[in-house]
């Protein structure tokens, strides 16, 4: 793995992945319903993970962020039906989506877009086989030796350098346990399952967070899940290391806000409905013409990256996220 995709990877797996456990310090996992028969497991690491409980048994979406959450969303399923789970759907690669894909019965058909499947293979894969035997194993070695010299100086720091030795003493042994599984059906454009009645549409509309998101969308619910083209009320992680696009990104999102949809699932934060989705257009609107005034100016990147937030993004969680995402749409920019 080259060094800058290593700081690219390292910084979305420890952005998102949570404890062995699948759960952040404190939480509970619990199953909210959103609609008829469809629900969205709440208290995991991660994106949000939903499922639709029909006659015909069960689609899920998403497979959460370890096997030790997709343990936790199968239990969850089993407390509203014993119904079989048909079928899981992927919005995209990444890990926290993906990495729980081991804990669903061998008989769940996995669907994910053709270039989500190919970047599990070509992207997750060979990143984390590197992080395991290489990467984590020296960083763990480099923690151990911190803690060793502030135990013997009784620095003030030691608490905190212990508990981040025991974080990745424990990501490392999560990541450890992964089993790759991969989609068994593909798709380019669109898909619809037919389960108990019901049609569900699987649809990619180009390039956005990255270049194989699918937006679930439940007609017959007004329903649609959108994966990480929505992070509600949070800066968003802008996967520029499979391509991502923030001007298509903007299209997707305005283009799906047109379907009947009343509520609207993301895949960080809240339940929101179109106001949300479209909240999350606004915010990448605005950073690209910042971002366009600020080449325009002559700034450097350097210097780009130091830009304040707007007001109208006041509030929005994980703000360490903005200089990253001024960096993603710079470099967009300037290729174009």
């Amino acid at each position: 793995m080259k060094k800058s995709d290593a700081v690219i990877f390292f910084a979305f797996v420890f952005f998102f992945m949570g404890s062995a456990s699948g759960l952040p310090a404190g939480a509970e996992v619990r199953t909210v319903p959103v609609a008829n028969g469809l629900y969205i497991v709440e208290g995991l690491e991660g994106g949000n993970v939903a499922f639709l409980v029909t006659d015909g048994g069960v689609l899920v979406v998403d497979s959460g962020t370890s096997p030790e959450a997709g343990r936790l969303i199968m239990a969850e399923i089993a407390k509203k039906t014993d119904r079989p789970v048909k079928y899981l759907v992927l919005t995209h690669y990444h890990g926290d989506h993906t990495f729980g894909l081991q804990a669903f019965p061998p008989s769940t058909v996995i669907i994910a877009q053709q270039n989500t499947a190919d970047n599990m293979r070509s992207l997750n894969e060979p990143r984390l086989r590197g992080m395991m035997e290489d990467q984590m194993p020296e960083m763990i070695v480099a923690q151990k030796l911190k803690v060793e010299t502030l135990r013997k100086r009784k620095g003030k720091e030691l608490p905190k350098e212990e508990a981040a030795l025991r974080a990745l003493e424990t990501q490392l042994a999560e990541l450890k346990e992964l089993r790759f599984v991969y989609p068994a059906i593909t798709f380019q454009t669109k898909l619809s399952v037919f389960l108990g009645g019901q049609e569900i549409e699987v649809v990619h509309l180009g390039r956005a967070h990255t270049d194989g998101d699918a937006l679930i969308h439940f007609p017959g619910l007004n329903v649609l899940h959108a994966g990480d083209l929505l992070f509600a009320a949070s800066y968003p992680y802008i996967g520029v290391e499979a391509g991502a696009d923030t001007a298509n990104w903007i299209a997707a999102i305005e283009r799906a806000a047109s379907w009947e949809v009343g509520t609207v699932i993301p895949g960080h934060g809240r339940i929101t409905d179109k106001q949300g989705l479209l909240k999350m257009a606004a915010y990448l609107s605005e950073l690209r013409e910042a971002v366009k005034s600020a080449i325009a100016a002559g700034k450097s990147l350097a210097e780009a990256k130091k830009m304040a937030p707007l007001p109208s993004w006041n509030g929005f969680a994980r703000e360490r996220q903005l200089p990253s995402n001024i960096e993603a749409v710079y470099n967009e920019l300037i290729r174009k």
